[in-house]
Order: structure tokens, then sequence, then C-alpha cells
């Protein structure tokens, strides 16, 4: 089974009032943790779809990941997530079986449950995977072929939760006992900074 792997890191990071994903984290930024996680596991393929502040997301990813993610330029990420989602599965291989997400903003998701979440869904072959936190559904979230015309037809900066919903009687939930923060404010930032 062939699994292609998308980052969604096109945000306007609007209640943070700064680009989140570039701020600084460890010993580098926030969207290079991710990457880094991510970079850590099988995949047939990884794509990272930017919009906001394009120039100086395209320098850190190729600067620090060079040619190992395929940067997908976002125009339209001002409409919502919707939109990063759509340019991920347009730009999927044809061979793909599946198309696993990841938001740009959660640095704390490591590699072993990205690489558990991958395996669980290899075995149990469902059409929905997500990772169900102690706090609710969380990444990754992963979606076989067969969804990826529904995944074209969202709108707005709700993401997949109606398709998800719609086809609940398919879904494997992979429980996880790590609240996994998504980075959107200051006081979310701190939290993680110490």
């Amino acid at each position: 089974m062939k699994i292609s792997g998308a980052v969604l890191a096109a945000g306007m990071s609007s209640r943070m009032g700064r680009n989140k994903l570039l701020l600084p984290y460890k010993n580098h930024t926030i969207i290079e943790e991710v990457l880094e996680n991510f970079s850590e596991v099988e995949l047939d393929e990884r794509i990272v779809i930017i919009g906001h502040d394009r120039s100086k997301m395209e320098t850190t990813i190729k600067r620090n990941f060079g040619d190992l993610f395929r940067i997908i330029y976002n125009e339209r990420y001002t409409l919502g997530r919707s939109e990063s989602i759509k340019r991920a599965v347009e730009n999927t291989a044809a061979e793909s079986d599946a198309l696993m997400f990841m938001a740009g903003d959660k640095p704390m998701v490591k590699g072993k449950l990205i690489r558990k979440a991958i395996k669980k869904f290899q075995e149990e072959r469902p059409s929905i995977l997500y990772v169900m936190t102690p706090e609710g559904r969380g990444h990754p979230v992963i979606f076989k072929r067969k969804l990826f015309d529904e995944l074209m037809g969202l709108q707005g900066d709700i993401g997949a939760h109606e398709i998800i919903t719609r086809y609940s009687h398919e879904v494997y939930e992979l429980e996880d006992d790590k609240i996994q923060l998504d980075i959107d404010t200051e006081e979310d930032y701190r939290s993680i900074t110490g």
C-alpha cells in the first residue's frame, strides 16, 4: 500500500499575529520540528503545502530538508484549510492508495505516533484513520483514495470533519494518551517553550 503524506502549513496565524510556524522551538522553528518528525517515517512521498510568508517558508524548508519535501504553494490560502487539503490531493502521486495529513502547528506529534498510525492503517485498511487524544480528534489523519473526490469538494476553514462524520462506520480511531496542543496563541507558544 502506497501512502503519501502532506503537512498543511499555509495558514496566516491570525490569532498569533505573526507566522507561528517560523517561531523558535528547540534549536530551530516549529515547522522544522514538525517536518523533522514527519521525515522520520516511511512514506512514498512527502508534500508540504505553504501559503502565507511563501518566500520565508520555502527558504526554511529547502535549507534544512533539501528535496525531501515537495513544496506546493496554495495561492488560495486565505480561503481556509480546505484549500490546502485540496492542493495536497491534487498533487498526490497517481499511484498512491492513501494520503496522510499532518497539521504544521503540532510539533509535539512525534515520529513514533505517526509510524504507529501508518502501521495501523496498513493493517486495518479503514477508509479513514485518525488519532483520538484526551481532548478529541487529533493528527495524523489518513484518507483512502476513494475519498479524494469528497476532499476536493471541501470549502472554508473547517477541514474534513464532515467527511469523517459521514464515514464514521469506516473509521479507525487510534487512541493516544498525549495531548496535541495546537500552537494558535502566544499563551500556547509559551506553554511549549517554558
